[in-house]
C-alpha cells in the first residue's frame, strides 16, 4: 500500500494537471456577491484505493450475497461516517461563507436567497454523476454542470455577480500499519468551479487537506466518531486553500486592509447514535 504522504503527494499533482485556469486574473470587486450553487459529496468515507482514480469514489462491492447486503445494511444504519454525510456538505457551505468574506473580502448570498429563488428552482439536476452514489448540501441540487446562459440568467435573477460550485470527496487512508492495525487518517477533496457574470468558468482546481490527528486502529476497529470531528477542520483546511488561490488569481488592491472578524454560527457536523 501506498505511504499517505506520497498519496497526499500524488493527489496534488492530480490537482494541478486538472487546473486549467490558474493564470487568469479576477477582479474580486467585481466578483461579489458569490453565490453558492451546488456542493455535493460522496455518501460514505471509503478507504483510498490505490488502484481507483475516480473523484467520487466509493467502497461499495460490486456483488454481494442477500445475506451480506442486509448485514451491511444494519451496520451502516449506525455508522457516523455515513449518518453524517449531509452534515459535513452544510458544514462546508459555513466554512465557505465565513472563509471567502474573510479572506478575500467577496461577499456570499445568504443560501435562502439562492435556493429559493424562482431561477433555481428552474435549474436542472446534472446527471454527470448519476452513476456515483452522492449527496447534496440541505435543500442544494447537483449543478456541478450549468450552461453559461443558464448561469448568467441565475446571477441576474439573484443579484449575484459569480457563482462557485464544490464538490467532495471524503476518504481514508493508513498513516501506520494496516488496515488491521495501525493508525489511519482522512482525506478531504474539494474540486471548486468559480464561473464569473458572464458565465465563464475562470477556475476549476481540486484542493486536497487530510486530518491532523492519527487514529488508532486495532484488530480493523478505529473510533469513526473521532475520524467525522476531524474532517471539519480538514474541510476548513481545503477552503482556505481555495480563498488564498482566489487572493493569488486577484487583480485588485487587498479589499481587506486588516483582519476583519465575522461571527458567523457554522452548523457542527453532527454524531449520531444508535437509540
Amino acid at each position: 500500500m501506498k505511504k499517505f504522504n506520497t498519496l497526499s503527494l500524488a493527489l496534488v499533482s492530480i490537482a494541478f494537471v486538472l487546473t486549467s485556469c490558474a493564470s487568469t486574473k479576477i477582479s474580486l470587486q467585481e466578483s461579489s456577491p458569490v453565490a453558492v450553487i451546488s456542493i455535493i459529496g460522496n455518501t460514505q468515507v471509503p478507504w483510498i484505493d490505490e488502484d481507483d482514480e475516480t473523484v467520487l469514489a466509493t467502497d461499495e462491492p460490486e456483488a454481494e450475497s442477500l445475506l451480506t447486503s442486509m448485514a451491511s445494511r444494519i451496520i451502516d444504519s449506525n455508522n457516523p461516517e455515513i449518518l453524517t454525510a449531509v452534515d459535513r456538505l452544510d458544514y462546508a457551505f459555513d466554512s465557505a461563507n465565513l472563509n471567502i468574506l474573510e479572506m478575500t473580502g467577496c461577499a456570499v448570498l445568504p443560501k435562502e436567497e439562492v435556493l429559493s429563488s424562482e431561477a433555481y428552482s428552474y435549474m436542472t439536476p446534472s446527471y454527470f454523476n448519476s452513476l456515483t452514489p452522492t449527496k447534496t448540501a440541505t435543500g442544494f441540487k447537483d449543478l456541478t454542470t450549468i450552461g453559461a446562459k443558464n448561469a448568467r440568467y441565475l446571477m441576474d435573477s439573484i443579484g449575484a455577480k459569480s457563482l462557485l460550485i464544490l464538490s467532495f470527496t471524503f476518504q481514508k487512508d493508513v498513516v501506520k500499519g494496516t488496515k488491521t492495525n495501525g493508525a489511519i487518517g482522512g482525506v478531504v477533496t474539494m474540486k471548486a468551479k468559480l464561473l464569473n457574470n458572464r458565465g465563464r468558468e475562470v477556475l476549476n482546481k481540486i484542493f486536497v487537506a487530510k486530518t491532523s490527528e492519527p487514529i488508532k486502529i486495532m484488530r480493523g476497529q478505529y473510533n469513526k466518531d473521532s475520524l467525522v470531528e476531524q474532517l471539519e477542520n480538514t474541510i476548513d483546511d481545503v477552503m482556505r486553500q481555495f480563498c488564498m488561490e482566489l487572493s493569488k488569481m486577484s487583480s485588485d488592491e487587498p479589499v481587506l486592509k486588516e483582519s476583519e472578524t465575522t461571527e458567523i454560527q457554522a452548523t457542527p457536523i453532527k454524531l449520531r447514535t444508535a437509540e
